[in-house]
């Protein structure tokens, strides 16, 4: 499968890929916005990946919670030192991502059918 296609399918370890990746690159993040708070936040999402696959009681808090760091990194994007810049444009992916997967769990009743999302699934 492609990575593209894996993207795609899930949008919530789309984000996370994309988050650890703003971690492990040497290019420096803003100054607001520090590794331990990406990983934290990247704690919380694979949290809410378990518990939206286990199932759907949830959905309406995860998807609040995933809006919440969607408009952090949103707004992180705007506030850079070079909103136009490779950075700013990773962080709006990142945030798209996160919007997509709420968007996804607060119009549905039912587990995600997102590939890759299955429990025991490796990341």
């Amino acid at each position: 499968m492609s990575a593209s296609a894996f993207n795609n399918d899930n949008p919530l370890e789309a984000a996370a890929t994309q988050m650890r990746n703003l971690c492990s690159d040497d290019e420096p993040l803003p100054r607001s916005l520090d590794r331990g708070s990406v990983g934290r936040m990247l704690v919380h999402i694979d949290n809410i990946k378990r518990s939206v696959i286990a199932s759907t009681q949830d959905h309406l808090n995860a998807a609040k919670r995933l809006n919440d760091f969607a408009l952090i990194f949103a707004r992180l994007a705007r506030n850079s030192d070079s909103p136009d810049g490779a950075l700013a444009m990773r962080m709006t992916s990142v945030a798209n991502n996160l919007r997509a997967a709420s968007q996804q769990l607060a119009g549905a009743d039912a587990v995600p059918e997102w590939r890759g999302a299955e429990p025991g699934a490796s990341k």
